[in-house]
């Protein structure tokens, strides 16, 4: 009996103990799934602790609001009306539509892996870029549909692709070459405040990384026979001087210096026009009949000022064959001298008059010798040329001065092109200059720098550099928009190789240098603008290297490590 009673209690105890162990390890479950949700994002603040952030590393978003890990949380974000349909995210995490938008765990990410292994790596936190960039696309890393093939689909789905290219359309750039993204303006400014890039960053040819793989590398195909059947060709890098080439747009404009306004200098009305605008005009060719009853008072006066000088003029002849015989005294013959001087001048000035208001010599003979005075009369060309503008309407009437047609010079033009500030640093007066419109762009008409202006246009940055058309026989008309190309050669010698010889591998310029017909040894170079289809070798590359024209892409994926062929080529880094 006492036995039994024993037994007993010692299985109360037991259900007891049990029921606590249970208690506990539910507590201990429950409490590890809370550290579960909450420790989301584990950064190594040093070697001891950790900070606990949350965050999504994978989607980059807060954990608790992402919905791509968790879709049902899509219908709170739809309910309060953030939701991007276009790429299936909520507004207020789309990147794609807001690329400002941040949250404040990543500053907390960022400050807690400073200088330690993590999201920053010591790599990107002592070149200070740790942007969301991927520098060898040139698009953000994030969006990079060439290093993360994933994203494809949404961009499709967004009707944002360009086929051709295999790229988003916001990022193609062959198609679309003003794409900008926010990040490429602070690299920029990173790079201008770093001395050692002041004079080589240029938004074309990126700089060379001092340290990278291609230092040492050796490309060396498993036989001749393979680089053969390769399809690899080369070709001999040509030695020349160095030429430093502006391109810029411009504009053809008539030359102001050759160019007068017409105007009439009595108060006139516009009867009617007899030329239009494009003719070419001699001096003395009619060009419009006007209305004047000015006109009619200078005819008068031309007449009467005419017949006063023709008295004076025989008086005058009398009197100096009197003065010889003695019969007239000096003081009276040097009056009569007067009156002529006093006569013909009035006679000059009213006939200036009449051929400044637009009237010829041959008018005013033709007046003097019918003496018909009318208000209309034919209004001349002072000069011959091309009449470039009427600026006066029929029936307009036009105070005295007031222009009534642009004349200029058709031979003489002025090409303006707009630089921007560090290519006006290059240009100096009596500079020669190509310039070739954009219907034409092969047929190129010479030119010679007359003006830099001094100054830059406030809004855009830029400024004006005037050049005189010096070739004869060209088809420019004023108006025509083009580009100009202004080339300076310079005492050093540069090193010319195609275009396809040169490819970027991710931090350098490189060509590949065929050092035997199956080893190939990548060579670092410094490159700049060339003629046509040729690249300008500054440096790394002597005149008469062989270099690989066809096949090197080819030979750039070999030396991205990825593989083209079974064994058949490999890099042997040298030492």
């Amino acid at each position: 009996m006492i036995m039994k009673k024993r037994l007993w209690i010692a299985g109360i105890l037991l259900v007891i103990i049990s029921v606590a162990i249970t208690s506990v390890t539910l507590l201990g479950d429950s409490e590890t799934d809370k550290d579960e949700t909450a420790t989301l994002s584990i950064s190594p603040q040093s070697s001891n602790k950790a900070v606990v952030v949350d965050w999504c590393a994978e989607h980059s978003v807060p954990e608790s609001e992402c919905t791509q890990c968790d879709p049902s949380l899509i219908d709170k974000y739809k309910a309060a009306n953030d939701w991007c349909a276009g790429h299936a995210l909520p507004e207020s995490h789309c990147r794609l539509c807001n690329p400002e938008i941040t949250f404040p765990q990543e500053e907390l990410l960022a400050s807690a892996n400073a200088g330690h292994n993590g999201i920053a790596s010591p790599e990107k936190a002592q070149n200070n870029v740790d942007l969301d960039w991927c520098a060898e696309h040139s698009v953000p890393e994030s969006q990079c549909t060439q290093c993360n093939s994933s994203l494809i689909e949404q961009y499709k789905i967004a009707h944002d692709w360009c086929a051709p290219h295999a790229l988003p359309e916001s990022h193609c750039r062959l198609c679309n070459p003003e794409i900008a993204f926010p990040q490429e303006e602070t690299i920029r400014l990173r790079l201008a405040e770093s001395p050692e890039n002041e004079i080589k960053v240029t938004l074309f040819f990126r700089p060379n990384a001092d340290v990278c793989a291609t230092n040492g590398a050796l490309i060396q195909f498993v036989s001749s026979r393979t680089a053969e059947r390769s399809g690899i060709a080369v070709r001999r890098a040509l030695a020349a001087p160095y030429e430093s080439s502006i391109d810029a747009p411009a504009e053809i404009m008539f030359d102001e210096n050759s160019t007068s306004v017409i105007a009439s200098a009595v108060k006139v009305l516009v009867s009617r026009w007899l030329i239009s605008p494009g003719d070419i005009v001699a001096k003395g060719d009619p060009i419009a009949m006007l209305q004047s009853s000015e006109m009619a008072e200078l005819q008068a006066r031309l007449i009467s000022t005419h017949a006063e000088f023709m008295v004076q003029q025989k008086e005058l002849e009398r009197d100096e064959a009197l003065v010889s015989k003695k019969l007239v005294s000096e003081s009276e013959y040097e009056r009569r001298v007067a009156l002529h001087k006093k006569a013909q001048a009035e006679l000059t000035s009213v006939r200036g008059l009449l051929l400044s208001s637009g009237i010829s010599d041959a008018d005013i003979d033709d007046l003097l010798d019918k003496g018909t005075v009318t208000n209309e009369f034919v209004f001349r060309a002072p000069n011959s040329g091309l009449i470039a503008k009427r600026l006066a309407q029929v029936g307009e009437l036009l105070e005295d001065g007031q222009a009534l047609a642009i004349q200029t010079d058709p031979a003489s033009l002025w090409i303006e092109a707009h630089l921007t500030e560090d290519q006006m640093k290059h240009v100096f007066l009596g500079q020669d200059l190509l310039f070739a419109s954009d219907d034409r762009a092969l047929n190129r008409v010479g030119a010679k720098v007359i003006w830099v202006s001094p100054y830059l246009d406030s809004h855009t940055r830029t400024g004006v550099v005037r050049a005189q058309v010096v070739e004869n026989g060209h088809y420019l008309r004023a108006g025509e928009f083009g580009r100009v190309t202004i080339s300076e050669a310079l005492d050093i010698e540069s090193v010319l190789v195609p275009k396809d010889a040169v490819q970027w591998e991710g931090c350098c310029n490189v060509v590949f240098v065929r050092e035997a017909i199956d080893r190939f040894r990548p060579r670092k170079v410094q490159i700049a603008d060339g003629p046509g289809s040729y690249y300008q070798i500054t440096e790394g590359l002597l005149p008469g290297e062989e270099v690989v024209v066809e096949g090197s892409f080819l030979l750039k994926t070999e030396l991205k490590k990825t593989s083209i062929g079974a064994g058949c080529c490999g890099i042997e880094p040298v030492g």
